[in-house]
């Protein structure tokens, strides 16, 4: 038997694609083909979950030997598996699939492994994306293999292939169960790189049987991952060369023609016939049913064929005739481009390669981990903004259990797409990083400040680090340093790049930062028994003015929130008890950008019965800000989220309002985004039915105060706990948030981030 292949060598795809706004074309024009002959085909492998645990049937192999056996006859270049290999993800199961593998192995018929929700399982622990797939089906079983292209991670789940056949080039791109930002920008990257191949996109769950994009399925397994509609969004519709999507999971068939945004016709096909019940009423088993694709290039025709490798076993089916024991007409008005054939014929025209054009459409983005690391426990996000569309995230991060946190942090564009691997912003792993906060200038670059106690002595101290968009240093001479002015403690008078300085004895914490648009930055910081400090810092690093306090009075003052406008002058809130009664105030100070007095110490709140607490605030291009807070004025436990709006200096903007709408149960820990001309956004946890579960809730408001969107749940996941919400706006229009999650209830939180339209 004779096969031709394209051997493809892996790819050093780039985390960041390329004019993700415009649409980008290929340098090839139309180009025709050159007699495009020879008939051809691909096997669709649907779901084998029940041959792998029900091995006695012997179906599986009898599949890939059927495959070998008529792969002359039928001229079969490729086998896609569509996931679900096992039922349980045990070694046992596995071994049975690797079996049958292996004999289209010894044949040298190329194939594609795609993982599953039951080679994650158990599904339960779905979100750590763990299983003996790696083992079996890695990217070291294909990697002499002809065709092979490369490999998102070494989990072996994201790969791609190259074929060539018929006078045609494909590139087949297979993709995981419910598929991680991740893996989405690098098989948009993948495609891109290849403009004139013709495109087929594997994963498992992606469409249901009436011909829909599947959604619901991410939170049914308390995972972050791409459904149906999002993948479409977010990659299939985007490329002109996608021609079909083939998927298993859901039990039925469907076939679906859209339009791809640069108005190509895109063929979706689903195929899982694992409920296909042995005998008609026996083990729902599969039965044995495949797929086949026949090309045909000089009739510009896909031909779809469906048919049972155990036709002619009464074991299986009545006197050994295969049949389907299910109904499978589930679309009540089918047409050619929508309906449930087994049997069908698609016109697809092979003689042309159309101009290569990558549409984004919308750029919204849903729930993704900003962190790579699925197990650990990850805290404390920050998130911040540039008027570029780049944001940055930072978090604390325990990633191996061990009580000792690092503080991470990485750049996204305005699509969702990482800029940058995940950095850890200090070289030490083994003390405690705690309390990390980032601020952006208008190109990106950014400074994250954070706590740490470097020296062992018990006492966390703020550090801070400025680093360029692209996520490398920004002024690679200076190492992270202590806050600090005067003597550093090793014989030297004066501050200079590299030292390490001690600002204060004791205790500092809560590092509160802002950062104009050339780059200049400020933090603020709780130090105990001392009230809440301040110092300025040029772009360089190099400090503005040396530290002073800002409040004004004696007592207890702590959790600060700062706010920098463009021309350096900024903005510290913070919550104080000076009077000692146990209840709590919110306070707010002005300062110049040489850190002098710009308006005095003033009290936000305009009730100052029971207790304020946590504020945050946000501040437009004129300066204007908004502070928001936690509020139980009633002293009965429960509180709500309140703000207020000032001037630039000082002066009342905004009475004080009540963000939240829903007055019942519980609202904490209040976050705001604010745009440069004066919209803004409050977040915060809602538990407003008492079921002792939060949801991150937001509100939209005009400059005026107006409402623009009544509260909605920013967590697409509603399933366990979601805390301490974070924002920023990039732009007037685009609201990037993250939180503290942990949906599927392990007690290890990680972090989510998403954009929405304000």
């Amino acid at each position: 038997m004779s096969y031709r292949y394209r051997v493809g060598m892996p790819l050093l795809v780039s985390s960041l694609l390329l004019s993700t706004n415009a649409v980008t074309a290929a340098t090839q024009d139309r180009n025709t083909l050159s007699s495009p002959t020879g008939s051809f085909s691909i096997v669709l492998l649907p779901d084998t979950q029940n041959y792998a645990e029900k091995a006695s049937y012997d179906v599986y192999n009898h599949q890939t030997q059927w495959i070998v056996d008529h792969a002359y006859d039928r001229n079969i270049q490729y086998v896609l598996h569509l996931g679900d290999m096992t039922q349980h993800d045990t070694q046992e199961q596995w071994q049975v699939v690797d079996q049958a593998h292996t004999i289209l192995d010894q044949a040298g018929i190329g194939y594609t492994a795609l993982s599953g929700n039951h080679d994650l399982y158990p599904s339960d622990d779905i979100h750590a994306r763990e299983s003996y797939f790696t083992r079996y089906f890695g990217p070291d079983r294909f990697a002499e293999k002809p065709g092979f292209g490369g490999s998102f991670s070494d989990s072996g789940e994201n790969t791609y292939h190259f074929l060539e056949a018929g006078g045609l080039q494909f590139l087949l791109v297979n993709l995981e169960f419910l598929p991680r930002k991740d893996v989405v920008t690098w098989a948009n990257q993948v495609i891109s790189d290849h403009p004139r191949h013709r495109v087929i996109v594997s994963t498992h769950a992606y469409q249901d049987y009436n011909g829909e994009h599947l959604t619901g399925w991410a939170n049914r397994y308390n995972t972050a991952g791409r459904e149906g509609v999002d993948l479409w969004e977010e990659l299939v519709a985007r490329h002109s060369n996608i021609f079909m999507t083939v998927s298993g999971h859901i039990h039925g068939t469907s076939y679906r023609q859209r339009t791809g945004n640069g108005g190509n016709v895109v063929h979706e096909i689903l195929t899982d016939f694992q409920s296909e019940p042995v005998m008609g009423d026996g083990t729902a088993l599969g039965n044995g049913w495949l797929r086949l694709l026949t090309f045909h290039p000089t009739d510009n025709r896909i031909e779809v064929e469906t048919l049972s490798v155990e036709d002619g076993n009464p074991r299986i089916f009545p006197g050994g005739n295969a049949q389907f024991f299910d109904d499978y007409n589930k679309i009540a008005a089918p047409s050619d481009q929508q309906h449930n054939r087994m049997d069908y014929v698609i016109d697809f025209d092979m003689t042309v390669i159309p101009e290569y054009r990558y549409t984004p459409g919308d750029t919204l983005y849903k729930d993704r981990h900003p962190h790579r690391t699925l197990r650990g426990d990850h805290r404390a996000p920050s998130v911040a903004a540039a008027a570029n569309g780049i944001t940055i995230t930072a978090w604390e991060e325990d990633r191996d259990g061990d009580g000792y946190s690092q503080v991470f942090v990485r750049g996204f564009d305005e699509d969702g797409n990482a800029l940058f691997p995940e950095l850890a912003v200090s070289p030490w792993d083994s003390v405690p990083q705690r309390s990390p906060t980032v601020a952006t200038d208008d190109e990106g670059n950014f400074v994250v400040a954070w706590v740490m106690d470097a020296d062992g002595d018990g006492h966390g101290r703020i550090h801070y680090r400025v680093f360029r968009a692209d996520g490398s240093p920004g002024f690679p001479a200076l190492l992270p340093g202590i806050l600090a002015s005067g003597d550093n403690g090793r014989g030297h008078g004066r501050w200079k790049p590299g030292d390490y300085w001690n600002w204060l004895d004791g205790q500092q914490r809560r590092p509160a930062v802002g950062m104009n648009d050339k780059g200049r930055f400020t933090i603020a910081w709780e130090q105990k028994g001392d009230g809440i400090h301040v110092q300025s810092f040029l772009r360089n690093g190099l400090p503005r003015f040396t530290q002073r306090n800002v409040n004004s009075t004696p007592g207890r003052h702590q959790r600060p929130s700062l706010a920098m406008s463009n021309d350096g002058h900024f903005t510290v809130a913070w919550e104080h008890d000076t009077d000692g009664d146990g209840q709590s105030k919110i306070a707010v100070r002005g300062f110049t950008d040489r850190g002098r007095e710009h308006f005095p110490e003033t009290t936000v709140n305009q009730v100052v019965s029971g207790t304020q607490e946590k504020p945050v605030l946000a501040m437009d291009h004129r300066g204007r800000f908004v502070v928001a807070w936690q509020d139980d004025k009633d002293g009965n436990g429960y509180y709500q989220i309140l703000a207020r709006g000032f001037l630039s200096d000082g002066q009342e903007w905004l009475p004080e309002f009540t963000a939240n709408s829903k007055a019942s149960g519980q609202q904490l820990a209040p976050a705001l985004a604010m745009g440069p001309e004066g919209n803004f956004t409050v977040l915060w946890e809602d538990d407003n039915d008492g079921n002792g579960y939060f949801q991150i809730y937001a509100r939209t408001f005009r400059a005026d105060g107006s409402e623009k969107t009544s509260d909605f749940t920013v967590n697409s996941d509603a399933t366990g706990q979601q805390f301490e919400p974070v924002a920023a706006m990039a732009g007037n229009d685009r609201i990037v948030t993250a939180w503290e999650d942990d949906m599927d209830q392990d007690g290890e939180f990680g972090i989510l981030q998403r954009n929405f339209v304000f």
